[in-house]
């Protein structure tokens, strides 16, 4: 009475199909695909980098920007605290 059909057994053991990712859940056919590397361009020219005291010029500048722009944003919201 308790005893399986060979028939019934066989449709459990049917292999999986094969799957990628951790979990098992994502079919090979749904893989991401490869991004192809990026060729240069006819018409782009390199551009010469900066001398050595230009280069420190231009960070010097970007750094006080920056610290200007969070000296400010500190201010503003000690403000909306005192509100």
């Amino acid at each position: 009475m308790n005893q399986l059909d060979t028939n019934e057994l066989s449709v459990m053991l049917m292999p999986k199909s094969p799957s990628t990712g951790p979990m098992s859940v994502q079919p090979i056919e749904h893989a991401p695909t490869q991004q192809m590397a990026m060729a240069p361009t006819v018409g782009e020219q390199r551009r010469t980098p900066l001398p050595k005291k230009e280069q420190a010029r231009a960070h010097a500048i970007n750094a006080a920007i920056s610290r200007i722009l969070r000296r400010n944003s500190l201010r503003a919201q000690r403000q909306m605290q005192k509100r």
